[in-house]
C-alpha cells in the first residue's frame, strides 16, 4: 500500500499565486527555495535577499537576485513591473511593515496581486503561555521568532493591507493544531479558528486609496 503524501503548508501559499502571472518577485527569497517552485517556462521570477550567503544560493534557483536592504530596496526595473509580488515570512520582520508595502505598489502592475504569510500571535499556545506560565519566550523560529520585529492578528493584518492602499481579496488560514483542539473548534462551529491558526496566507490587489483609520471598514472573512 502507498503511503500517502504529506501535504506540504507552502503548497496552499503557492497555490494562491495567479497561473498568468508571468514576473514574480520574491521578497526575503532567502535561498530560492520558495521562487523556484514557481519557475515555469516563460515566467520571470526575481528575489531580494540582504543575507549574501543565502543570496549566493538564490542566484544559482533564480533569475536574478538583489543583496540590498529589504526596507530600502530600490530595483531597476520600471514601475509596476511584477504581476505578483510575494512576502513570504517578511513583514514580522521589518521595521515599518506600512511603508514597505506601501514601495511594494511601485513595482506591483495594475492588476497584479501581492501574496503575503504572516504568523497569528493569537495562536492558542503563545496565549496559554502568556495565561498561565506568564512567559514570552522567544525562540530561533516560530511566532516568537527572535528577529520579529512586529506581531500581528488578523485584525492587525486587515488594517495593515487597507492602510497601505490595498484591498484584501483572499485569506486562508495554516491550522497547526492538537486534535483535541480540532475537535473542540468543531464542536463550536468554528469559534476557535482564529486561535488555531498558526499563520495568515494574505493576498490583495492594489485598491488606490489611502482609506483614514475612522473611516475604513475591514473585509470580512
Amino acid at each position: 500500500m502507498s503511503r500517502k503524501k504529506k501535504k506540504n503548508k507552502r503548497d496552499e501559499f503557492l497555490a494562491m499565486v495567479p497561473e498568468g502571472a508571468k514576473r514574480i518577485l520574491d521578497l526575503g527569497c532567502g535561498d530560492g527555495r520558495l521562487g523556484s517552485m514557481l519557475k515555469i517556462k516563460e515566467r520571470e521570477v526575481v528575489g531580494i535577499e540582504k543575507n549574501d550567503m543565502l543570496c549566493e544560493a538564490a542566484a544559482e534557483k533564480l533569475d536574478r537576485v538583489f543583496s540590498v536592504d529589504m526596507e530600502n530596496f530600490v530595483l531597476p526595473y520600471p514601475k509596476e513591473y511584477f504581476d505578483c509580488i510575494l512576502c513570504a515570512d517578511v513583514l514580522e520582520h521589518l521595521i515599518e511593515p506600512l511603508v514597505f508595502l506601501e514601495k511594494c505598489k511601485e513595482y506591483l502592475s495594475e492588476d497584479g496581486f501581492i501574496l503575503a504569510s504572516i504568523p497569528n500571535i493569537r495562536y492558542y499556545k503563545v496565549i496559554g503561555n502568556l495565561i498561565f506560565s506568564g512567559t514570552w519566550d522567544y525562540m530561533e523560529q516560530g511566532i516568537l521568532d527572535r528577529t520579529h520585529l512586529r506581531f500581528f492578528t488578523l485584525i492587525n493584518i486587515k488594517e495593515l493591507f487597507i492602510d497601505a492602499g490595498y484591498e484584501i481579496i483572499d485569506i486562508k488560514r495554516n491550522i497547526v493544531a492538537a486534535s483535541l483542539m480540532r475537535f473542540l473548534n468543531r464542536a463550536s462551529f468554528g469559534r476557535l479558528k482564529e486561535f488555531l491558526t498558526y499563520q495568515y496566507y494574505i493576498k490583495a490587489e492594489k485598491s488606490g486609496v489611502k482609506i483614514p483609520v475612522k473611516k475604513r471598514k475591514t473585509c470580512q472573512f
